[in-house]
This record gives structure tokens, sequence and C-alpha cells, in this order.
């Protein structure tokens, strides 16, 4: 009996041994399975593919917070018409989305070009990065990472690490560009097809502000002194030095007071004496914000005079039109993922 029992009891030992290696085995693996799912939920999801490569949650963040900075302000300035709080929110999406994904595209194809910045550059563009994220810090009071988490929705190690990418990819854009050939005839014809854009004339002003409801002997006022620096001008004094004794537009004062106007600028009347005048003529504007003292300092609308700025806007125009293409068409066609769709801004 004894030999008969011995290896019933060794059989049941080894049955009970093989189920609770595969009880424990299945809940081993049930385990990882809600440790993979939390993780998936918690971890940023990536915002787009771009052919190799991605944009990351970190990557889309840091642009977002500065597109949304700009659009935010334009909407509180009243500079956006028709525009509610989700609207400057999608605009911010688009507008970083774009970037982010341009720079991706910058860097894959500098990297295929064996294409880098030089030290010099670079420590240059991080230190200043690094001075301008420590004084910000200290003004504040707060630490680095806290004041990157407010500003670029990131820590200071990921904000740092983007925007030296950034750099890297600003500088290949540069290089594309300035690579870039293109005859005299192409440049010609562009500046033609769009010559309202590039012509500007270059005026001086002296602003004695003046309300438009204000009481007539408050206008005449205003005028007389308007006449007083106007004559003081033609008697050749300094036309800088009178902007910081008596103009009210704040915006031009450190300037001497100076503008290059293009057409379509200006209100009205500031624009029309602009194109209507010489170099050197001098005169008086009324305006809604209320006299103007003027001098025509110069006029470029010529191609000659314009080439520079000529050609770089086409160059960058050629570079949008086949980035474009390369994105929408092209071996860098974008995959925007639903975690785009999901962010509702920070």
């Amino acid at each position: 009996m004894g030999v008969d029992i011995l290896p019933q009891k060794t059989k049941v030992k080894k049955k009970m041994a093989s189920d609770m290696k595969i009880f424990m085995v299945v809940c081993i693996i049930v385990t990882l399975i809600i440790a993979a799912s939390i993780i998936y939920i918690v971890m940023p999801k990536d915002i787009a593919a771009v052919k190799n490569g991605k944009v990351s949650n970190a990557e889309f963040k840091f642009y977002y917070s500065q597109s949304y900075l700009q659009w935010y302000s334009a909407y509180l300035m009243g500079l956006l018409e028709n525009v509610d709080e989700q609207t400057v929110i999608d605009f911010a999406k688009q507008q970083a989305l774009s970037q982010a994904v341009e720079v991706e595209y910058l860097l894959q194809e500098a990297q295929k070009e064996g294409f880098s910045v030089s030290r010099e550059d670079m420590d240059a563009a991080l230190e200043k990065f690094d001075s301008d994220i420590k004084k910000a810090s200290e003004e504040y009071g707060i630490s680095q990472n806290k004041l990157c988490i407010e500003q670029y929705g990131v820590k200071y190690g990921q904000a740092r690490n983007i925007y030296s990418n950034l750099v890297k990819a600003q500088k290949y854009r540069e290089k594309i560009i300035s690579d870039m050939q293109v005859g005299e005839e192409e440049l010609k014809s562009y500046y033609e097809e769009n010559k309202e854009s590039f012509d500007y004339n270059t005026v001086s002003h002296i602003l004695i502000k003046c309300e438009e409801d204000a009481e007539e002997s408050v206008v005449e006022e205003k005028k007389k002194t308007a006449e007083s620096i106007l004559e003081r001008v033609n008697n050749g004094e300094d036309f800088a030095e009178l902007v910081k004794k008596y103009s009210e537009d704040e915006g031009s004062i450190e300037n001497g007071g100076q503008y290059d106007v293009k057409k379509g600028q200006m209100v009205e009347e500031f624009e029309e004496w602009t194109f209507s005048h010489e170099v050197g003529d001098t005169g008086i504007v009324k305006t809604q914000y209320g006299f103007h003292v003027m001098r025509l300092d110069g006029i470029k609308n010529t191609f000659e005079d314009l080439r520079d700025s000529v050609e770089k806007s086409y160059k960058e125009n050629k570079y949008q039109t086949v980035l474009q293409e390369t994105l929408n068409e092209g071996e860098y066609k974008v995959e925007i993922k639903d975690a785009y769709y999901e962010f509702t801004g920070m």
C-alpha cells in the first residue's frame, strides 16, 4: 500500500503546483495588462506623425503656449473681430500644429543632409534661453521648472531640448532659403505682380493730440501749436529733437517720429499726404488723432530700391509652396492623431 500511496500523493502535489503556477502567471499577465492600460491612459499621446518622426505632446504644448499667448493678446486688444475664446484656442492649436510639423520636417531633412548647427551658434542660443528663464524665475520668485511649466507647458529640461531642436530647424530653414537660385526676371515679375505690398514711403511726424469732439477753442489752440512746430522744422531745427519734446505718439518717439508707410496701413488723411508729396516736403495733417506735423523723408517704389526685400519675400513664398506640397502630397504627408482633437488648451 505504501508503494501505491506515494505515487498518488506525488501526482497530487505536482498537479497543485502546476495549477498554482498557471494561476500566478494569469495574475501577472492581468496585472501587466492593467498596468499597461493605466500607463496608456496617463502617458501623453503623440499629436501627429510626420514620416519617420512624430510631434509629441510635449512639443505641441511648447508651441501651443507661445501661439496662444499671441492670439489671446490680440483678442484682448480687440484686434480679432467676431471671435470668442474657443476660437482663440482653435487658432492657437492650428498654428502650433503647423509650426511643430514644420520643425519635425526640417529636423528630418537636416539629418538626411548631414546638416548641423555650429557649436558656437547653439551655445549662444541656449545661453540666452537659460539666461531668460533664470531672470524670469527670479523676477516671479518661482523655480525655473515651475516657470517653464507655466510658460511652455513642459518642464525646464523638456523646454530646453525642444528649443535646441527649434534652433537647429530655424538654421536649416535659413540655409534652404539662402541656397535657392532665382533669376532676375522672376524677381522683377514677382515685384510687378505684388508692387503695392513692397512700395513704401518714409515719413516723420509729430503728433499733437486733439479729440474729435473738442471745443473749437481747443482745436484752434492745438492747431497753432502744430503750426509753430512746423515753422521750427522749416527753419532747420532737428526734427528728432522736436519729436522728443512735443510728439504725443509714444510708438514713434524713440525713432524720431518715423514710419515706413505702405498703402492701407494708416488712416486715410495721413496716408493721402504721405503718397502725394515729394521728399523733403513738410506740412500739417488733421486726423481723428489730432494734428500731425509731417515731413516726407523717402520714397521706395522701384525694383532696384527694393530688390533685397523682393528676393527675400519670393524665396520665402517659394519655400512655403514646396513645404505645403511636401506635407500634403509628398513623402512627408502628415497624419494627425486623435490627441490633437482631444487637446482643449492648458
